[in-house]
């Protein structure tokens, strides 16, 4: 699922918030220098100032697209866009005291105390803000995992403009040659030769790939089917606008300084995405009370029947590919890794799945009760709010499960993997084909809204309450 970009104005909201508290802060020490800190804001005159201030300062940020560049910005440029900046929000104040006939009211020294502490305030704020995001975008498991489609004439200017560029929130992890490498390269500019036109499938699986940059210099039919195949599995797909293909949801956007074409399997506003991980941090905060108050319940029943661990680890694929530790409430006994083997040939699943009705592993009466009541499920609050899970979405499957994957299953871990979803509330008691999954996983991601995930949650809790979980 492709988020689309955030607003310029928008886009550095974090930047935003520290510049307006950088603006409350300066005007509150300024008067409580000249005035007492006794009192800061108690004169209406000054509230109205710092009103003023905040409003001058958002219209600046809108107008003057402020943040341009501003993690790639250097520390004395970043001195002067502040010192600017800052500088712009104080003369709107002295124009609107001047206009208004109000000037005799305020302090002049402290709206120029205010001027120069919001000048060092803002600077500080900002290259402090600055230091941080550079080295968490420096940290791999916080890029997007890229791999590029290019020509071999145009190869390594390409993937030179796609490396040049300081700080990114994109790696570059492999290049597969459209033409069909005639020059036998094993790296372009430091980047492995990852794939061809023919083995790519294999490519994806066995590595996270988020998103696809293609970028030729000719028509090749082995590059469309590329693109097609990535839109299929939900891999967001980039495409230099120096051709146009003609599927999948696409928006014109710029990517790495290049213009291009961006497909995917679903478009959706990044206001959208942004209320969605709002909605999993609060849903997972108090998913994880309840956690906390239940556990030594859940702690006792289970250690009564079955001596061995409470919780049960067990490594899981997640977004594109990424492996993660999803924890649950054990309700099986401590070796059922170990016998699943046995009971494969018992499988009610068609497909990719396991799952049999009266399953021997599970622990009479406490493990059976927590798995009707979806209780066992609980501690993935923790994989919620880590950004693992999200609380609607395609359930995240096994290592196993994944390695027997084709094709046409991949789209289903191409969006976070979610505790419950479309399946889960489509009587997943009663869906025995794996293929029927895969649609309705599919056909959640292609209709994806908030108003579905609020709808699939008040499903869930409804067959929660009904103990109708398993």
């Amino acid at each position: 699922m492709y988020s689309r970009k955030k607003s310029r104005w928008l886009k550095h909201l974090d930047f935003m918030i520290l510049d307006i508290i950088s603006v409350c802060l300066s005007l509150s020490l300024a008067y409580g220098l000249r005035h007492g800190f006794d009192s800061v804001y108690a004169r209406s005159e000054y509230m109205r100032i710092g009103v003023l201030m905040i409003m001058i300062d958002i219209l600046l940020v809108f107008f003057r697209n402020s943040y341009q560049d501003v993690i790639r910005r250097g520390y004395l440029k970043e001195l002067g866009a502040a010192s600017a900046h800052f500088s712009l929000i104080m003369t709107g104040v002295l124009l609107y005291l001047f206009a208004m006939q109000r000037s005799e009211l305020y302090s002049r020294l402290t709206l120029f105390w205010t001027w120069g502490i919001g000048m060092v305030l803002m600077y500080l704020f900002r290259i402090s803000l600055k230091t941080w995001l550079r080295k968490r975008m420096m940290q791999r498991n916080h890029l997007v995992s890229v791999l590029a489609v290019v020509s071999s004439d145009t190869a390594k200017e390409t993937i030179r403009g796609l490396l040049e560029r300081k700080y990114r929130d994109y790696e570059i992890t492999g290049v597969i040659l459209a033409d069909g490498n005639p020059n036998g390269w094993t790296e372009v500019e430091g980047v492995p030769v990852a794939a061809d036109c023919r083995d790519f499938i294999d490519y994806i699986k066995e590595n996270v790939v988020d998103e696809l940059f293609v970028s030729v210099s000719g028509d090749f039919q082995a590059t469309e089917n590329i693109m097609q195949s990535c839109i299929r599995m939900g891999i967001i797909v980039h495409q230099n606008l120096m051709g146009i293909n003609n599927a999948g949801n696409k928006v014109v956007d710029e990517f790495a300084g290049f213009m291009v074409l961006t497909s995917s399997i679903k478009v959706a506003a990044y206001r959208d995405l942004f209320l969605k991980r709002c909605m999993d941090i609060a849903g997972a905060l108090a998913g994880l009370f309840l956690t906390a108050l239940m556990f030594p319940f859940v702690a006792a029943a289970v250690r009564k029947k079955s001596p061995g661990p409470i919780l049960f680890a067990q490594e899981r694929i997640g977004k594109n590919g990424r492996k993660f530790r999803m924890y649950k409430f054990r309700s099986m006994y401590a070796d059922a890794e170990a016998r699943k083997k046995e009971l494969l040939k018992q499988n009610e699943m068609q497909g990719l799945m396991f799952k049999i009705e009266k399953d021997p592993r599970i622990i009479p009466g406490v493990g059976e009760f927590i798995r009707k009541t979806s209780i066992d499920e609980f501690p993935q609050f923790w994989n919620v709010l880590k950004g693992d899970m999200s609380l609607i979405g395609t359930r995240p499957p096994t290592v196993e499960e994944y390695e027997q994957y084709n094709m046409n299953h991949l789209v289903r871990i191409s969006i976070r993997p979610g505790m419950t979803g479309l399946w889960q509330v489509s009587g997943r008691n009663r869906i025995t084909d794996f293929e029927e999954v895969v649609r309705l996983d599919t056909r959640y991601i292609e209709e994806w809204s908030l108003n579905l995930d609020i709808k699939i949650l008040i499903k869930t809790v409804m067959l929660m309450i009904k103990g109708d979980g398993e």
